[in-house]
């Protein structure tokens, strides 16, 4: 295997920094005259023809907040047209909130798509923390539509669809939008120094660990509004673009970069809740198991995974068997398994919850 492909070595160093650079490079045709994002063919060229999706006038902003770190030449202009678009092509100034698409003619798609308003968010963000003069401004803006229409706070969660004039809601539920609402509030959690946002991410993530956990680890994507997943949902059309039938593996990968974002973030090594889980990590003794002297990480079949956690570069779980796998290797608590696995998670979960 070529050196340029082996992680951490200095060719491969240098092949990820020059894909990097060509990658921004490739995308600087992206504006519309008006600032939304035009799809490219393969060489760069606009495809005037096609909508200008609203999400993807997003990344491009938050792509080139990361050129801009990066010393790319040009990335504060292509952040300056992202953002044009934003506050205003793609923005409804009638109704609040903003369009999923714009058409060619001018025109544009009529809903309103959490799954969007969490990219403005994270756009946002980024213009902000990049400087510029509008960002702050849009960031606010895109905050308090989110909260007004999206979130709601007794389900700890966000709706999906509304109509142009945010009158009619959508029963469909969706995890999508839900991520794409984590990775846009640790943003602006982030930015703003407002940890209500960082909160919020947590109460999303515990729905989502608890709904894999019942359904084998596969993340159900569709749910009902009352938030009872929907296994069945689109079974008929299996290949829809942003509600596709059963779980979606590229997801779970999504899922687990942000749980550990969040975590990181959330439970630092100098942090209260973190002495104090350590002290009850303490309390209990843990022995060697056949499959720890042999190497092995992976958990016997009857015990079910009950809390994730992360210290540091490592990762804890704690199973209800009282198994429990750190960094790759598997234990057992104590000797009366699950019932000290049950005692310890219950005064875990008692730290987390305390103000």
């Amino acid at each position: 295997m070529k050196q340029k492909y082996l992680i951490d070595t200095k060719e491969n160093k240098l092949f990820l920094k020059e894909m990097c650079e060509n990658l921004l490079n490739f995308g600087h045709q992206f504006p519309a005259p008006d600032g939304t994002c035009y799809y490219l063919g393969d060489d760069g060229t606009p495809w005037k023809s096609y909508n200008r999706d609203t999400f993807e006038t997003c990344r491009m902003s938050h792509v080139y907040t990361i050129g801009k770190y990066l010393g790319h030449e040009g990335s504060e202009e292509l952040i300056d047209a992202a953002v044009k678009g934003l506050s205003g092509a793609a923005k409804d100034k009638e109704n609040g909130g903003w369009y999923s698409s714009i058409t060619p003619d001018g025109g544009h798609v009529d809903n309103k798509l959490c799954y969007v308003h969490a990219f403005v968010i994270l756009a946002a963000s980024g213009a902000a923390l990049a400087g510029h003069p509008k960002g702050e401004e849009l960031l606010q803006d895109a905050l308090d539509t989110y909260d007004r229409y999206f979130w709601n706070e007794e389900d700890g969660m966000a709706c999906d669809t509304w109509n142009t004039e945010f009158t009619e809601l959508d029963p469909y539920r969706g995890l999508n939008a839900n991520m794409h609402t984590v990775e846009a509030f640790l943003a602006a959690a982030d930015v703003t120094g407002d940890e209500k946002y960082r909160m919020r991410c947590g109460r999303i993530i515990k729905h989502v660990i608890g709904w894999a956990s019942d359904n084998e680890w596969r993340i159900p994507e569709h749910y009902t509004s009352n938030w009872e997943p929907d296994l069945e949902c689109n079974k008929a059309h299996p290949d829809d673009q942003f509600k596709p039938y059963g779980a979606t593996p590229g997801h779970g990968l999504e899922w687990a970069r942000l749980i550990t974002q969040w975590a990181l973030s959330t439970y630092k090594k100098d942090d209260k809740k973190y002495t104090e889980i350590v002290n009850v990590l303490d309390q209990y003794s843990y022995h060697f198991t056949t499959k720890t002297l042999t190497n092995s990480s992976q958990m016997s079949d009857s015990s079910k995974p009950q809390m994730i956690m992360l210290f540091g570069k490592k990762m804890l779980v704690i199973s209800d068997s009282g198994e429990i796998l750190l960094d790759n290797h598997v234990y057992r608590m104590g000797y009366s398994g699950g019932k000290d696995a049950k005692k310890m998670m219950k005064s875990i979960n008692k730290i987390l919850k305390s103000e």
